[in-house]
């Protein structure tokens, strides 16, 4: 499944994306042990390599080296002169058999001359194109300002293996493969993107914070290949400086025995949201109730908020206004508060969990909440806590919004996932000030995550119970181009979903298997009915005919007995 999906803005990406260095700076983050169970297994392969370049291996018992020595294996690809050396060395150790060696390497060399492999690829003639297949290879690692990033938080059965893959989505062929992947230490529940370097802070790169089951949060380099480690780690349980990726033990996770870092949460890490205002600042929201605001620079908690009675199950920075937080929490309250001011925080009551929520981008004061009863709202922020919602619609009904995005390239343009399995398009008429159902796709799964590409406003990626997302250009859909006057793409069509519906096909096909079954067993059972009643009783033809026959042969007697009264 998909928990949590990011994009990344064009551009932000190294476009020569570098391959981790185990024996990198990085590595100072590593424990001893880990440190020492690489260097033995690297010391381990220098061995191995060793004992090959001597010519025969010590693995090998004494009838294998007897064949190893016999056909001169160790020079069978050498030059003249080193044969010349090493049948001298052969003749003092065994005359008898010089002979029939020299004769035996030399064909075998001469049979095996078009076979032999060479020192670089530029001296083998066999190879050609050696130009065009080297820059193949780089094409493929390679990543270009027109490739759009697409990460995604996955997880494989039961929490066994979670990893982020970093996506390449090529739009003008409509093609998505993975390019490196990166691998978590827990279940991911949210992502933020942002491109300050935690340990530089006057350079920019391409980094994502993970929040997982654990307290602690994990900023990855993007950038770097078969990466092991995380850049910084914010928060956290002490045990964690020593070893980051190790897991707690099952005696450790009730939390009484832990110490936590200083101003570390208490549980999961639920939702995640960075500030491109003051790129250094990243909040977070918990299961341990609280909010808090980190310096990534310096990896350091600078505020705690507590006004919350619940699990904190999503926030966003405004677009705008760099200190409003927006907040949504289970505890069916959406409060915004200023972090320059703590203490003042400004809730609104609505009747269902909080699941998802957002500004609006086209209007900086609105924000859309949506919660577990199907319910999305709308709010004016400056209205006030207690003004009733500027619109509300029932977007599920059988199961929460669990997602929501706007489409940064039009106005009044959204899409919502649910747990109903439906991904749905809205439109948000000026008129009427009420959003209109255009478009709605069934998954066959439950859907977690959905975003809109800032650099392709109307490109959508969903995020469901399969391990591959949904990439979507919403423009094809015949529906918005109607509803916003798009002009439809050349050579276009409709597109597809990625859905889930095998088993729900699958039951269909067994309900009509079942049907006819039935029948043919109704049919069956009237046929052999009707069988048994032309036993027990003739058909009514036949009847018939047996009636005429005794009344023809009556007619016939009374027809004798009046032609003989005639005669007399």
């Amino acid at each position: 499944m998909i928990s949590s999906i990011q994009w990344v803005p064009r551009g932000a990406s190294n476009p020569f994306p570098k391959k981790f260095d185990p024996n990198g700076e990085d590595m100072g983050d590593l424990d001893e042990e880990e440190i020492k169970a690489m260097q033995e297994e690297e010391e381990e392969d220098r061995k191995i390599e060793k004992k090959f370049e001597k010519g025969v291996p010590s693995i090998m018992n004494d009838k294998e080296k007897d064949f190893y020595k016999r056909y001169n294996f160790d020079d069978y690809d050498s030059d003249e002169g080193e044969q010349d050396e090493n049948e001298d060395e052969e003749r003092d150790e065994n005359d008898h058999s010089r002979k029939t060696e020299e004769v035996g390497l030399k064909f075998i060399n001469r049979a095996m001359k078009g076979l032999m492999f060479y020192k670089d690829t530029d001296s083998d003639p066999y190879l050609t194109n050696k130009e065009e297949e080297d820059i193949e290879d780089i094409e493929d690692v390679i990543i270009r300002p027109t490739d759009s990033i697409l990460i995604s938080a996955i997880v494989t059965g039961e929490d066994d293996y979670s990893h982020l893959d970093i996506m390449v989505y090529e739009e003008e062929c409509d093609n998505l493969y993975v390019h490196h992947d990166i691998i978590l230490s827990s279940y991911p529940l949210a992502l933020a993107w942002m491109d300050q370097n935690p340990i530089n802070p006057q350079e920019k790169g391409s980094f994502m914070a993970v929040g997982t089951f654990e307290p602690s949060i994990e900023i990855w380099d993007l950038d770097v290949v078969d990466n092991l480690i995380p850049t910084v780690i914010l928060g956290g349980k002490e045990e964690d400086t020593a070893d980051p990726m190790k897991k707690p033990s099952a005696k450790k996770r009730g939390g009484k025995h832990n110490k936590f870092k200083e101003g570390s949460h208490r549980d999961g890490v639920m939702s995640l949201s960075w500030n491109s205002h003051q790129r250094n600042v990243l909040a977070s929201g918990s299961s341990d109730n609280t909010v808090k605001v980190w310096d990534i620079t310096t990896q350091q908690c600078l505020n705690t908020f507590t006004h919350h009675k619940d699990k904190v199950s999503c926030l966003h920075w405004n677009s705008h206004e760099k200190t409003a937080l927006l907040i949504g929490s289970h505890d069916k309250h959406v409060s915004i508060l200023d972090v320059r001011a703590p203490d003042s925080a400004y809730k609104w009551s609505v009747k269902g969990e909080v699941e998802s929520l957002s500004w609006n981008p086209h209007n900086p004061k609105e924000f859309i909440v949506g919660t577990d009863d199907g319910r999305l709202l709308c709010y004016d922020a400056t209205l006030g806590t207690a003004a009733a919602p500027v619109w509300s619609v029932q977007a599920s009904q059988k199961g929460s919004v669990s997602c929501f995005s706007y489409c940064p390239g039009q106005v009044g343009f959204f899409a919502t996932g649910s747990s109903d399995h439906t991904v749905k398009l809205w439109n948000l008429e000026t008129s009427s000030n009420k959003p209109t159902l255009i478009e709605s796709k069934n998954l066959g799964q439950e859907v977690f995550t959905l975003s809109f590409f800032e650099n392709s406003p109307f490109l959508l990626a969903v995020g469901s119970e399969t391990q591959r997302p949904n990439v979507i250009d919403t423009k094809r859909f015949i529906s918005v181009q109607n509803s916003f006057g798009i002009a439809r793409p050349e050579n276009s069509k409709e597109p597809v979903f990625i859905t889930n519906n095998k088993n729900k096909n699958n039951a269909e096909e067994e309900e009509i298997e079942e049907d006819t079954d039935s029948d043919h067993n109704d049919d069956e059972v009237e046929e052999e009915e009707e069988e048994e009643e032309k036993e027990i009783t003739p058909p009514p033809k036949q009847t018939k005919k047996l009636n005429n026959t005794k009344k023809n042969k009556k007619d016939v007697k009374n027809r004798k007995k009046v032609g003989d009264s005639d005669e007399e």
